[in-house]
């Protein structure tokens, strides 16, 4: 076969982006950094390849604006397309997103949601006794998580007298993962009058 016809090798496609294109690339950034650069159901956490979905639907006159966009990966977001993810939850996930993300990094939350997991007494009757033992280091990158009483900590001297401290998320920070996950719009109010509730407390 002549040189000129033979077939060009194809190089492999790097994860990418997956946006609308009427999307303007500072309104991207602005959702994407919002959700960390995942996807925003918490159950997922999806990073490769993202869509850009539109809470209200550009057919009903929804916008391109930040406040109506929430980043999914195509699995979720065909979910929400066949109906398996209910409307309401991604209402309840774009507002936990707007809180979560204007308090914490993005290594917090995933902290958060890990401590979560790892504390799960519903699916681990053992989960009160599997607090993750860390470093004092650690336990100060989870200061924003500890003040404001997200997780909490207990400190210990391990047989070699080193200080070692066990980490493990409060009720209410279940509460807050509890919301997020359920993506159910009750339990996000019962959050958010828990947290008012508990500042309240705290003043006096």
């Amino acid at each position: 076969m002549p040189a000129s016809k033979a077939p060009k090798a194809r190089t492999p496609k790097s994860p990418r982006l997956r946006t609308d294109v009427r999307v303007s690339i500072a309104t991207r950034i602005q959702v994407l950094t919002e959700a960390g650069y995942r996807c925003a159901v918490p159950t997922c956490r999806h990073p490769l390849a993202l869509d850009l979905h539109h809470m209200e639907e550009v057919s009903a006159g929804g916008s391109d604006d930040v406040g109506n966009l929430l980043a999914l990966c195509p699995t979720c977001h065909s979910l929400y397309h066949r109906g398996t993810i209910p409307g309401e939850s991604i209402y309840a996930w774009k507002s936990m997103l707007i809180t979560l993300s204007r308090a914490y990094s993005t290594e917090c939350i995933d902290n958060l949601l890990l401590l979560a997991a790892v504390g799960d007494e519903e699916t681990d009757p053992m989960a009160y006794f599997k607090e993750l033992e860390v470093s004092g280091d650690a336990v100060l990158r989870l200061a924003p998580l500890i003040n404001s009483g997200m997780v909490t900590y207990l400190g210990q001297l391990d047989d070699d007298g080193q200080r070692r401290y066990r980490v493990f998320i409060t009720p209410f920070g279940r509460m807050y993962v509890d919301a997020w996950s359920s993506g159910r719009r009750d339990l996000l109010k019962e959050a958010i009058r828990g947290e008012l509730a508990r500042g309240f407390r705290d003043e006096r």
